[in-house]
């Protein structure tokens, strides 16, 4: 998830700029994950693994809200690589450390961005 070519300000900024746009949840869900395969693309990875990637990064952003700072997110994305892609494991980690508030879910973003 996290290694040296992602740049988690970048990442979240394009992210939380998607997750404006559309009308329901789902829209801005989609809108998000396209944003992370284009970003996935430009860091020239291989294909084979881009959809679980961009599947796991989009549901453990799902867990903040627009106020978060990028910072926030990278805790979650190192919480994700050490919870070897378990996101519901990462984002109880992140409710936990009170990163994230004990309410939110994997769609917390998408449902909150209207």
């Amino acid at each position: 998830m996290l290694d040296r070519h992602v740049n988690v300000a970048q990442l979240w900024r394009l992210a939380s700029e998607a997750a404006r746009k559309g009308e329901k949840w789902g829209q801005r869900k989609k809108s998000v994950s396209d944003a992370m395969v284009t970003y996935y693309a430009q860091l020239r990875r291989d294909r084979r693994g881009a959809k679980r990637w961009v599947a796991e990064v989009v549901d453990l952003l799902g867990y903040f809200d627009l106020s978060a700072d990028w910072r926030a997110v990278e805790k979650g994305l190192q919480l994700l690589d050490q919870a070897d892609g378990d996101v519901t494991g990462a984002g109880a980690e992140l409710q936990r450390l009170e990163v994230v508030p004990a309410s939110s879910t994997k769609n917390s973003l998408f449902k909150s961005s209207s």
